[in-house]
């Protein structure tokens, strides 16, 4: 996986100072092993990071760093071939990893039981993939990187800009000259020696540094750690790549054409590097210009000229030198160079007056909030404490972190921006284009810890006044509130030939409410450091209020505002129809969501309601009119079947007084027009296997997806089937994936998941694969299909979905977001923490036996909808010899 480090949540904010306790401590070797405690839940974490990343490639050998992240789980003498995933898997664990330009993480996840087999499993591999690699694993894993490449940029649109950016902005020879994922000549190039002289020069122990974070004996884990890893020998100090600051001598503009519905421009700055003076001023900068409806450039591009889609900006913070970055979606019609010049005018008005206090004080709030709300998961607080170790040699740098945009100032923000947003640039339009010896130490796996308990979290139940239900998780550990808001308003109540209307609706809630318009109303909730979201799903809508809870208050009468009081202004109706529209048609270009829309559809049938796009069709939300959607939500927002979910730093008898301020006097309909009557949901129409082709022309992938049949969420057979479809393609190590992507190299990945409505729901199984290999990937599925029908699922197989699906629901109740989902995906259902509580305990009786007795009910081949998206003319004579039917062709637009 490639990631950048600006990702990160502990970047920047001004948030009140918060510190994370930890131990550490340096071993002979050199490896260095930061302890963070955490026992909220039975979970730990090991997060290792490699000080090393694509800036240390050498020339010509470009992806390599990357290339070796996939490297690194292929296996060694102890942990043979997939052995490094399954061994995790088996025991409830999952694991993954990232390449940036300056380092490289992995980290692995599971049970707290589980810490001992984690930690000797990073020790085996320190130890010795090196020389366990062979030339088999290389080629294996070089395709399953060239497929990631083209999955994630060659056929996705605007994925070209990545890879044309880099080298217009940075010379040749430069670290940064080439992307992290490489190109595909480079990685072909690369050799077995070159992988082994990668591993001992980057993958010594005095070139790494390992957090444990979560439930786990300290004393216990040190000495564990000290065991495992000491032996392992320490090299010489790896030389790293560095570079001087880059500046542009003259601006350059470069256009390129590519797949894609709209023109886009891309203004691209050279910026202060990763913590470096101005670093935190240009991030601030980045929101006040371009992030969401209040922004400078949103409010000029897209809300008072019209001139653009979408637009936003960020600083891309990195090691050896940053870049500021603004990229606008051109309106069609609209020439980059006006959309350029208007682009120019906010930035003139910006630099020349800087930007106001009220401006600087609403973007650090967002950001206070946006750190809190990092800081409520392990995950991301042993990133973080890596992150600081990184970049400072001290990984509680939370502080000195926050005091960087907590000191920040008007002053301070306007000086460097004139300084990178006067220099030179470089301009990227896109333009639619037609279409060691073994220490004893290792070599025994140590045994599991006792499984720690783990008792779902029941909340109190409180009632308001008017009958709406609230389920409440007091937690104070972070000064953070979060509240939802279930509604039964669905994509299912789309009125016919309206297919998107809930989901517009929903949009439209934040666009303007109460006495404020969509720019108030967004600047209300910035200066509150709140957030509001809205989710439209097929039966169902959910309002996420995020709130600091000094101001509870009145972000929940902002909430109020927009659930019972939205203005649907006609100019914020015009932008939000127009920008819905341009991100269709940029679907309309995705594969995957091409292939999801055609299987729907086909499975479904046309008119049913699970058939039909969430978000609509271009077709059908073009023809949706303002009137339409007021009315729509005068029908059915009303508090009959609505329910309350908060969790956070707020008692139940003070969180029942403010929600009964805002909430109790909602009651009955709110139009005498009636309420829709709720949509009669049928089973799937499809009856037998079809096969259905979608023709894209030249295309580097096919989309495979197969369609089936699968039980309600409160059938007592379904967790049998939820783990045997872990089996076949719920996790790295599953059937399908352990096939087509580690033995074969022929996908980046694939997958089987289910997805259960209240009333109806579906099973799919996909893959992206080398198009010269559909037909041997199309084997594979109906191979795998076959087996289950025979009922081979062995009782290391189902032991191991076990052990997944119970990390799973622990996790789910991580932080405050988990908690509250967690509790409205149960109430969608009907169901509660206490039934949730009885199904893992039933399922972790459920024996290979049981699973395999319902096996075969789980891929119904005879009921199922193939459909396949790619080249035609390199799809169709694979097919032959397939038992499959007939092709039936599907034009793009039906």
């Amino acid at each position: 996986m490639v990631r950048s480090l600006t990702l990160l949540l502990f970047l920047a904010s001004p948030a009140s100072a918060q510190e994370v306790a930890y131990e550490k401590f340096v071993l002979d070797n050199g490896l260095t092993v930061i302890l963070h405690e955490d026992h909220s839940l039975p979970q730990v974490v090991v997060n290792t990071w490699y000080h090393v990343g694509s800036k240390d490639e050498r020339e010509g050998r470009s992806g390599f760093a990357h290339l070796f992240e996939h490297l690194m789980f292929r296996g060694t003498e102890r942990v043979p071939d997939s052995a490094f995933d399954e061994i995790m898997e088996a025991g409830g664990g999952y694991n993954n990893a990232w390449t940036d330009f300056d380092c490289t993480c992995y980290h692995d996840d599971g049970p707290s039981e589980l810490l001992p087999t984690l930690l000797w499993l990073e020790a085996d591999r320190m130890q010795a993939l090196g020389r366990s690699m062979t030339q088999e694993k290389l080629d294996a894993e070089r395709e399953v990187v060239r497929n990631e490449r083209r999955q994630i940029v060659e056929d996705q649109p605007y994925g070209r800009v990545y890879l044309r950016s880099h080298a217009l902005l940075y010379p040749p020879g430069h670290p940064y000259h080439d992307t992290v994922i490489g190109s595909h000549a480079d990685l072909e190039a690369a050799t077995l020696e070159d992988v082994r002289t990668f591993f001992a020069e980057y993958y010594p122990p005095n070139n790494a540094c390992m957090v444990v974070a979560g439930d786990f004996d300290p004393a216990a884990t040190r000495a564990e750690i000290e065991r495992l890893f000491s032996a392992i020998p320490r090299a010489e100090d790896p030389v790293h790549r560095v570079a001087e600051a880059v500046t542009l001598e003259r601006g350059v503009v470069h256009t390129m054409t590519d797949r894609v519905p709209f023109a886009r421009t891309d203004l691209l700055y050279h910026s202060p590097a990763q913590f470096a003076p101005g670093d935190a001023e240009l991030a601030l900068a980045a929101a006040i210009l371009g992030e969401g409806v209040s922004s400078r450039l949103y409010r000029a591009l897209v809300a008072e000229r019209g001139l653009a889609e979408e637009v936003y900006a960020e600083q891309d913070s990195r090691m050896l030198g940053s870049n500021f970055l603004i990229t606008a979606l051109a309106r069609p019609g609209v020439e980059l160079a006006e959309l350029e010049a208007a682009i120019d005018e906010v930035l003139a008005t910006f630099l020349e007056e800087g930007p106001s206090e009220e401006e600087l004080a609403r973007v650090q709030a967002g950001y206070e909030a946006q750190v809190l709300e990092g800081l409520q998961t392990i995950q991301e607080k042993a990133e973080g404490l890596n992150l600081y170790q990184f970049h400072f040699g001290e990984p509680n740098s939370f502080r000195a972190d926050l005091d960087r945009f907590r000191g920040a100032t008007v002053e301070g923000v306007t000086s460097f921006a004139r300084q990178v947003l006067g220099a030179e640039r470089v301009v990227l339009r896109v333009l639619p284009a037609a279409s060691p010896p073994e220490e004893s130490t290792l070599d025994e796996r140590p045994d599991p810890l006792p499984a720690a308990a783990f008792e779902p979290e029941v909340p109190e139940r409180l009632v308001l006044s008017n009958g709406i239900p609230v389920l409440h998780w007091q937690r104070a550990d972070l000064p953070l509130v979060e509240v939802g808001v279930l509604l039964p308003v669905g994509a299912v109540r789309d009125p016919a030939g309206r297919a998107g209307m809930a989901r517009l609706v929903a949009t439209m809630l934040a666009r303007g409410a109460g006495e404020r318009d969509a720019v108030a109303f967004a600047d209300a909730l910035d200066h509150l450091g709140a957030s509001l979201d809205a989710t439209v799903e097929r039966e169902h809508t959910r309002l996420r209020l995020t709130a600091l809870a000094r101001n509870l208050d009145p972000s929940l009468d902002l909430l109020a505002d927009a659930l019972l009081r939205p203005r649907f202004l006609p100019d914020e109706w015009e932008r939000v129809h127009r920008q819905r529209l341009a991100v269709l048609e940029i679907e309309a270009e995705q594969p995957s969501a091409i292939a999801e829309r055609v299987a729907l559809e086909a499975f479904f049938g046309a008119e049913h309601p699970y058939g039909r796009p969430v978000g609509g069709t271009p077709a059908s939300v073009a023809s949706i009119a303002l009137t339409e959607l007021v009315q729509f939500y005068s029908d059915t927002y009303r508090p009959e079947g609505v329910a309350l979910f908060v969790a956070g730093d707020v008692e139940g008898e003070a969180l029942v007084a403010s929600l009964e301020r805002t909430f109790g006097s909602w009651k009955g309909l709110l139009s005498p027009s009636g309420r829709h009557a709720q949509p009669v949901i049928d089973p799937p129409a499809n009856a037998a296997l079809r096969v259905l082709l979608v023709d894209r022309g030249p295309s580097a992938q096919t989309v495979v997806r197969f369609h089936f049949p699968t039980l309600a969420r409160r059938d007592s057979a379904r967790p049998a089937h939820d783990l045997v479809l872990t089996v076949l393609g719920g996790s790295f190590t599953s059937r399908l994936n352990s096939i087509l992507r580690v033995e074969r190299g022929l996908t980046y990945g694939a997958r089987a998941r289910a997805v259960r409505g209240p009333s109806v729901g579906f099973v799919y199984a996909e893959s992206a694969v080398q198009k010269e290999h559909t037909g041997e990937a199309l084997q594979v599925f109906l191979e795998q299909f076959a087996r289950l029908a025979t009922g081979d699922l062995t009782a290391e197989e189902a032991a191991k979905a076990r052990a997944a699906l119970r990390l799973q629901t622990i996790q789910s109740f991580a932080g405050l977001s988990g908690v509250v989902s967690t509790g409205e995906d149960l109430a969608a259902h009907g169901l509660g923490v206490a039934e949730l509580a009885a199904e893992l305990a039933a399922t972790a009786e459920l024996d290979h036996g049981a699973l395999n007795a319902v096996a075969p009910a789980v891929v119904v081949l005879d009921r199922a909808v193939l459909v396949l998206v790619g080249d035609a003319s390199a799809i169709l004579p694979q097919l032959e010899g397939l038992d499959l039917p007939e092709v039936e062709r599907v034009e793009l637009g039906d």
